[in-house]
């Protein structure tokens, strides 16, 4: 595969004793997010598909000979690839990549912006990921994660049973965090706010905590 699209998604794990925090920017999710700010599409939203701000920072449009036409098809296509790749990784990377485009088959008017703006988006991409790299550079280390998880067993009362939290990173405007169908995705924004970032991952693990021993107490009745 060309170096150009990387299969790797770049992102931290923090891997401490019997519990693990792996961040992760899918490559396959920042091409759809360029393709869809880039041709202006309007896709509709649904449990799998959150309202997501504009990317940041903000992409050039399209342009074609005689304007984009099929916009509104696309922009449904789009929405029912995101539902079917949705969070991200080697498939879904595939999917969306040239010469084939395997998983834009059938969806004939999503193809065509995708061949008029991949090269855009592989540029915008590795701008993000530029990015990316300072933000994690700045960001709370696995010590910091391993004294929240340390307060909140406090706060609960008891150790909170093994667990794996995987957390999408979005480069998307502001500071926002969504659940999408109980996959956290928080956009690059929070990411870089250690305070608001460390706030949301308590609410987390305090969530991960209750249900884990919610889910051992039925067990043993």
């Amino acid at each position: 595969m060309d170096e150009a699209f990387p299969t790797e998604d770049s992102g931290a794990m923090q891997d401490v004793g019997a519990w693990g925090i792996d961040l992760t920017m899918p490559q396959s999710l920042l091409l759809a997010l360029h393709l869809r700010d880039a041709a202006g599409l309007d896709p509709p939203t649904s449990p799998v598909l959150p309202d997501l701000p504009p990317l940041d920072p903000a992409v050039r449009p399209l342009r074609a000979a005689g304007g984009l036409a099929g916009l509104e098809a696309a922009g449904q296509q789009w929405a029912s690839w995101w539902v079917e790749h949705f969070p991200g990784g080697a498939d879904a990377l595939t999917s969306i990549l040239p010469p084939r485009y395997p998983g834009l088959t059938g969806r004939t008017e999503l193809r065509g912006l995708a061949e008029l703006g991949m090269d855009d988006a592989v540029t915008w991409c590795a701008r993000a990921r530029e990015i990316e790299k300072r933000v994690v550079a700045r960001a709370p280390s696995a010590l910091f994660e391993t004294n929240l998880v340390t307060a909140v067993e406090r706060q609960l009362g008891w150790r909170i049973r093994p667990f794996s939290l995987r957390i999408v990173v979005l480069p998307v405007a502001g500071t926002g965090h969504w659940d999408v169908v109980g996959q956290p995705v928080i956009s690059l924004g929070l990411r870089a706010d250690r305070d608001a970032y460390l706030a949301w991952l308590r609410e987390q693990l305090v969530q991960i905590g209750r249900t884990r021993i919610a889910r051992s107490e039925e067990q043993n009745t």
